[in-house]
């Protein structure tokens, strides 16, 4: 899955701004510009991954406060800040709410457009992550409970055999328990249905105890 690489410019200096479009533009990014931390945030899509790069000093809120609500909206964004304000104090703040990397005005150029294209670079693989594992977690809720438990043991590398003496199934339940659980999450085989689970971040939660003996049901 891949999305188109946006970079987002904040800063109030209409000078500025149009000097960092061009610059962007030059090098193949997408961008766009803002002359106030209010105005990014109303147009800016929340679905979208990309790169914001914020002056500290705006017009109404700051730069620092534009990042903070973007960290608690979720938004798929990686910051990079670009300012003539950067005292040690407030580059601590910003490097607390995440900021991918500061530059004090007049910066290398060159050096911006590498970190602004790392930090999309990362922001994208990210993206992808969190992406994957919503499917996969709206796909693994469409499982029973009792499927579930079967899943569990699965991943824990446990035979169809071993699963029905631990759950006291039969083999035949556990083996229509086990194509219900790939028909229902959509692949094939063990394997993918196991980087599934991994991009999902997901893991066997329930304590199954040993269960002494063979005896088994068709529950």
């Amino acid at each position: 899955m891949t999305s188109e690489l946006i970079v987002h410019f904040v800063d109030d200096d209409p000078a500025a701004r149009e000097s960092l479009l061009q610059l962007a533009r030059s090098v193949g990014l997408t961008a766009y510009t803002y002359g106030s931390g209010e105005e990014f945030l109303d147009q800016v899509s929340t679905a979208q991954p990309g790169c914001v790069v914020l002056d500290i000093r705006l017009p109404g809120i700051s730069g620092l406060e534009v990042h903070r609500r973007i960290n608690q909206a979720n938004l798929p964004l990686i910051a990079i800040y670009l300012s003539a304000h950067a005292d040690v104090p407030t580059t601590v703040q910003a490097m607390k709410l995440g900021a991918f990397e500061l530059f004090q005005k007049p910066c290398n150029t060159t050096r911006l457009i590498e970190a602004i294209r790392q930090a999309l670079d990362k922001n994208q693989r990210t993206f992808e992550k969190h992406v994957k594992r919503k499917e996969a977690d709206q796909l693994l809720q469409d499982l029973s409970a009792e499927e579930t438990k079967v899943l569990e043991l699965m991943f824990l590398g446990r035979t169809n055999q071993e699963i029905a003496d631990r759950l006291q199934l039969s083999l035949r339940t556990v083996q229509f328990r086990r194509s219900s659980i790939f028909r229902k999450t959509n692949v094939n085989s063990k394997a993918r249905l196991f980087d599934m689970l991994f991009d999902a971040g997901w893991s066997p939660t329930s304590q199954m105890p040993q269960v002494q003996g063979v005896g088994r049901n068709d529950g």
